[in-house]
């Protein structure tokens, strides 16, 4: 398409996701537009690769009138632009993910800034912002086949929990969550009120080969909240 059709375009993209999800971001441009798909999206939030541009169905030149198309369209419509943090939870520290080849400040504080809608509450723009942020949870896999920790150099069996970092194998117990316990997925108020009180929890995900993708399997939380929550839901 030509770039007064790719204009349009990203209006309509731009348009269609801020009504239903009260923000948009660079994501949801490239998402809504085919440069990106969802399972390379994920591989990226997974750091299994360096940085995003790198696997975007798009030239340069492209990308670089779509986004500034979209930074435009936002501020015509006065939406409010908040930084958001793009990060990684490993197993002692935090990845900051990249956007950008470069790594230039200035294109990866664009491509992370959120435009939020101005009729929000300051409270609920607050909410919204939360809520972004938390989708980068830290994720424990449950492994499919046999591995070895990196650290430890422990055999790892079939089902074990394993956590990555930089596409370096962690077994569970070299990990700052080695003390949590797991919670299968299934009890959904259970979940909630454990999550509510845990101070750590940790997704919990396994491969499925039918669906070629990984599905949530339940939550690594404190011991102690657990009880908690089981003790209000049989007593309440």
């Amino acid at each position: 398409m030509n770039r007064e059709e790719l204009s349009k375009k990203v209006i309509t993209v731009a348009s269609q996701v801020l009504h239903d999800k009260q923000y948009v971001s660079s994501i949801d441009i490239l998402l809504g537009l085919g440069y990106l798909s969802p399972n390379i999206l994920e591989d990226w939030r997974r750091v299994r690769f360096s940085y995003l541009e790198e696997r975007l169905q798009v030239n340069l030149s492209q990308l670089s009138f779509t986004m500034k198309c979209f930074r435009q369209w936002a501020q015509t419509q006065g939406l409010l632009p908040r930084e958001t943090a793009y990060v990684q939870k490993a197993c002692s520290r935090i990845i900051h993910l990249r956007f950008s080849k470069s790594g230039n400040e200035m294109i990866e504080t664009c491509y992370r800034t959120h435009y939020i809608s101005p009729i929000l509450t300051e409270q609920k723009q607050q909410r919204l912002v939360d809520k972004i942020e938390k989708s980068n949870e830290p994720v424990v896999y449950i492994i499919a086949s046999e591995s070895k920790c990196s650290q430890c150099k422990k055999e790892m069996a079939k089902g074990s929990f394993l956590m990555m970092d930089e596409d370096n194998p962690y077994c569970i117990s070299c990990t700052v969550y080695k003390d949590l316990v797991f919670l299968p997925a299934g009890n959904a108020l259970l979940t909630r009120r454990t999550k509510k009180y845990s101070s750590q929890s940790v997704v919990v995900v396994k491969f499925s080969r039918a669906r070629k993708r990984y599905e949530r399997q339940g939550l690594l939380v404190t011991e102690k909240a657990l009880k908690k929550a089981q003790n209000e839901l049989e007593h309440g």
